[in-house]
């Protein structure tokens, strides 16, 4: 009985190290390889001020509702396109991105011109955080942070 456990207690530690080895692996991964896939907003928040027309400024918290805030569901594929879509799967934009230095940028069709770019606050296999960022010649801030998981 006592060899019993010792086997199994030493098979199960053995698998235990097998999927820290691949989790490790996946950890490894380059950013720009392990952001690649569909992501589905879960939670947002935010911000925005107008010091001109303080009566317009907002803030939210919250889970997405009929529609995103700022940036909705992603597909990122390998050739470094995306497609940008709503809450109820319309698409929004599609264009290029590139993930250099935890900024991921976002250049829609059309518009090659101009880009959003975003901060990579966390980018495991299963979760993504993004920040937004930006702030107009007249004062005014708009700031937007957006979780989302893997679908």
């Amino acid at each position: 009985c006592i060899r019993d456990r010792y086997y199994f207690t030493l098979l199960s530690l053995l698998s235990f190290m097998a999927c820290s080895d691949d989790d490790d692996e996946e950890d490894n991964r380059p950013d720009s390889e392990k952001i690649v896939g569909q992501w589905v907003l879960t939670y947002e928040e935010g911000y925005e001020k107008e010091p001109s027309e303080p009566e317009y400024d907002r803030e939210w918290s919250h889970a997405p509702k009929d529609e995103c805030e700022y940036f909705g569901n992603f597909l990122f594929r390998a050739d470094g396109t995306f497609v940008e879509s709503d809450l109820d799967d319309s698409e929004l934009q599609r264009g290029k991105w590139a993930l250099s230095n935890n900024l991921l940028t976002l250049r829609e069709e059309g518009y090659e011109y101009y880009a959003d770019d975003l901060k990579v606050v966390e980018l495991s296999s299963n979760k993504l955080v993004l920040e937004y960022y930006y702030e107009e010649e007249d004062g005014g801030v708009e700031y937007a942070k957006m979780t989302y998981k893997r679908k």
